[in-house]
Order: structure tokens, then C-alpha cells, then sequence
């Protein structure tokens, strides 16, 4: 007996622009860990964030195309927001952004895109409304690929605030390392 199911597959494209308050980049790798681990750390770097006094800005974006075997792609980006109030009429500069991008199923071969310099500009269109205006330029360096790659992006999304104990592994909480490149479905 042959048994066909189709399913409609639909394409995925996640952009989100959460503010965390109270909380800190964390830089150390965790003592431990083995090479398979160590490489999933690095291929995240700057992304993960931990209780601490600075108020961050974390940018994800995550798309996939359906039938596409291993078409997952993540960006990620976080920086430290100055200036920055829930009902502040100023925008808030960003510094010291980071971002990492790549397949979601290479991180663990070492095939990624890493920038520690890169430049986030924001826009608030109207004034008290959380929608942003996101503009990122960064070059990125793939060490497995050894070469490096412009990144432009240009989004608008809705900023929301989430604290350090509510962000899930993708968004930058200290979970587990295999789920940072992705948001669960």
C-alpha cells in the first residue's frame, strides 16, 4: 500500500528586537566543555547574556525555506544600548554590538560569520511607538571558509522587554548551546 501526505510548508522569517535591562554580555567559555561544544560556543559568541548593569539590545533573525534541506540561517546581533528609557523620547545609541551569522546546522563545523564591530543604527519612526527602524553594516570572518562577508540589513520591527530569566537559548539565555541557532518551533 503507498501512502502519500503532502503538507504545505510555509517559509519562515523571524526578526526580533528585544531590550534586556539588568543584564551583561557574557565573554568566558565555560570551563569543561568539549571540542564539539567549544566550537557551538564560539559560533555564538557575544550572544549570550547574564544578570548584570547594562541594558542590551539583542537583534534575531531567523529564516528558512520550505523543502529546503538545511536552509535554516540565523543572525544574530547584540550591543549595549545608551540612553535608552521604555518611554524615552530620544533613540537609543547602540555600542559595542557583535554579530554572528550562518547555517544553523554548520555552527558545529565551524562554518559562520563572526564581527565584533558592528555598526547598529536605530530609528523610531514616531514618536512613543516601540516599532524601530533597524539599519546593521558589519564584516563578518568565516575561519572555515576563510574569507569574510559584508552584511547590510535593513528591518523594522517592534521592540520588546524581556528580562535576563525569560530568554529562551535563541534569544541569548544561558540554555543549551544547540538551541542558540535557532527559536524553537
Amino acid at each position: 500500500m503507498l501512502c502519500v501526505v503532502a503538507l504545505q510548508a510555509q517559509a519562515r522569517d523571524i526578526h526580533e528586537c528585544i531590550v534586556v535591562p539588568q543584564a551583561t554580555i557574557v565573554t568566558d567559555m565555560p570551563a569543561g566543555l568539549d571540542e564539539f561544544e567549544q566550537r557551538l560556543w564560539v559560533a555564538n559568541t557575544g550572544q549570550r547574556v547574564r544578570k548584570g548593569t547594562d541594558t542590551l539590545l539583542l537583534l534575531r533573525l531567523f529564516s528558512e525555506s520550505p523543502g529546503v534541506i538545511d536552509s535554516q540561517q540565523y543572525i544574530k546581533i547584540t550591543g549595549s544600548l545608551k540612553r535608552y528609557a521604555p518611554s524615552s523620547k530620544g533613540t537609543p545609541e547602540v555600542v559595542d554590538a557583535r554579530l554572528t551569522s550562518g547555517g544553523a546546522g554548520f555552527a558545529h563545523k565551524g562554518d559562520y560569520w563572526l564581527s565584533d564591530s558592528a555598526d547598529v543604527e536605530l530609528h523610531q519612526p514616531h514618536r512613543g511607538d516601540s516599532q524601530i527602524e533597524v539599519k546593521v553594516t558589519a564584516v563578518g570572518w568565516n575561519s572555515y571558509r576563510k574569507e569574510d562577508r559584508s552584511f547590510y540589513l535593513q528591518f523594522t520591527c517592534q521592540l520588546k522587554e524581556i528580562p535576563v530569566e525569560k530568554l529562551s537559548a535563541w534569544q541569548g539565555g544561558n540554555d543549551n548551546l544547540w538551541g542558540s541557532f535557532g527559536p524553537a518551533r
